[in-house]
Formats: C-alpha cells, structure tokens, sequence
C-alpha cells in the first residue's frame, strides 16, 4: 500500500490551515463529487452507495437491524461476505459489545468506551474491504481516519488527518456537491462524536489527487514603505521555486528573499545564524529546510 510522499506532504502543510481548507484541483465531479466524505476515504471517489464495498451496504450486510434501524446483532454470515483478514475478529468483537452500547442509547457519546470501540470496529472493517490497513491507533501516527456519527452503529462524515507534529496536522474531506478541501483545521459536524481509526497507507488514486496541489505562495511578512512615510506589514507572495524555504515542523514556507531567525533574545533578523540554520517565522521552533525544486 503505497504512503503520501514527503513531497507531496510538503505542498500540502505549505498552506495556514482554516476550518475549510482549500480547494484541491480537480475535484468537482463525477461520484467523488457527488457521493462526498465517505467515499474520499474509502476508495478515493470510486464507489457509489449501491457498491458492496460501500459504508450504507456494509452496514446492511453486517447488522441485523428492527425496522427503526437499531442493531439486534451481528449477521451470522458477515464474516464469509468481508472475508479480508482482521474482519472475523472485528465481528466477533462487535457481537460481544453490542449488549452494553444498546443499554447507552443511540447516540454515540464521545466518553462512552463500548459505543466506540463497536464503531471502531465496524470502521476497521470498511477500511479493509476496500483495500485499507488499519493499524495499531496512535494519535502521533501520520494517517488517521476521523469518522464522526450520531449513532455507534453508523457513519456520518469521514475526514482523513495528516499528522507531521504538533504543528503540523490538518485534515481532507469534503461533502456531497461540494469539492474535495485540504488544510482543514476540524474535522466538520463538530457537534458529533467521533472515532478515529489509523492506516498505513493511501490508494494510488488518492496520492494522485493531493499531488496535484501546488506550493503556497511565500507566507512571510514582511515591511513595505510607501512612498509617503509610514512602513505596514504584508504577505510577501512570492512563488516558491528552488531556494525557498520550508519549515521542518509546521511547513511554513518562504521565499528565498525572506528567509530569517530569531535571535536567543526572540527578535527576528534576516538572514541565518551562526549554526547555519534559518528558524521559522510562524512556530519559532522547525528549521526552514531549503527546497530543491527543479
């Protein structure tokens, strides 16, 4: 299963993040488009509901549900219909869960550990079924799917987070008619809880998809003085191109004009200090690394 490139990871947290992100190229059309978060994660854009691989038909091929939809167990043949490896267990673990997260209610309640380790669970599966590895959560892990759902026994919005440090995690998602959006702050429905589930890697076609995002323009503020007198702060703006820099740890990025440090004293100077090393402007702690782009 092939992993994000750094070069790529580059571009990507070469953007300030916000609660909607920016637009990747491309990304408004076709069932990517239309059938939105789920599907982005999951396969990239390639499903549709109807699909066995899709999160609504894994969902009624594994529960049996009343005719409100709530969860009475777990089908006796799910195991033999997703029968990828990890599955028999998720299932059979689901089965033993299902008991105390109907006595919690319908709501899937952030601090309720039964509710979600069966959502968990039932994510788990629809990764793998779709060519996905999950592994051993870790929240410092550099892929996490985050799924946030009303109820334990179903999905709502699924958002992919890219993790490099502290200050540097965003997240990809999208909804239905609606493009696929990068340097997200949040993952969205903020008022619902969520489970996250970590990958080892991404389908090719999603790689493809996030390549196709640029660099930022130089994120640098600098000081400009018109003519009459007084000097104001501004975003420089300048293309990134071989030269530029990068910050190591938030990927910030700056033009090759406007590279600096901060001082032992916290003030900022341009140019580098004795080490060599240029600091960033934007988390006072990751050394700009100098890109290398033709």
């Amino acid at each position: 299963m092939p992993n994000l490139p750094n070069s790529v990871l580059r571009k990507l947290f070469s953007y300030e993040q916000s609660r909607n992100g920016k637009q990747i190229p491309n990304t408004i059309n076709g069932s990517l488009y239309e059938y939105a978060c789920w599907n982005w994660v999951l396969s990239g854009g390639t499903l549709t509901t109807d699909d066995f691989k899709s999160n609504s038909s894994i969902i009624a091929n594994v529960l049996n549900t009343d005719v409100m939809g709530y969860p009475l167990s777990i089908k006796q043949d799910a195991a033999q219909q997703y029968p990828q490896t990890g599955n028999a267990d998720d299932l059979q673990r689901m089965s033993e869960l299902l008991r105390g997260a109907t006595m919690e209610g319908p709501e899937l309640e952030q601090g309720c550990a039964v509710q979600r380790e069966f959502l968990e669970c039932l994510v788990r599966i629809m990764l793998r079924v779709n060519g996905l590895e999950p592994v051993q959560f870790d929240a410092d892990n550099r892929l996490n799917v985050i799924v946030r759902s009303k109820n334990w026994w179903n999905t709502d919005h699924w958002a992919l987070r890219l993790y490099l440090g502290p200050s540097a995690k965003q997240l990809i998602q999208t909804i239905p008619d609606w493009p696929l959006m990068f340097a997200c702050s949040t993952a969205w429905d903020e008022d619902l809880a969520y489970v996250a589930v970590s990958i080892a890697g991404l389908h090719q076609n999603q790689i493809d998809q996030l390549a196709t995002v640029p660099f930022s323009t130089c994120c640098a503020w600098v000081m400009r003085k018109p003519k009459e007198g007084e000097s104001f702060p501004f975003i420089c703006q300048a293309q990134i191109q071989s030269g530029s820099g990068q910050c190591g740890r938030c990927g910030f990025v700056a033009c090759d004009a406007h590279l600096g440090s901060y001082d032992e004293a916290g003030v900022f100077r341009w140019g580098a200090q004795d080490h060599g090393l240029h600091k960033c402007q934007r988390c006072r702690e990751g050394d700009m690394q100098i890109l290398q782009l033709d």
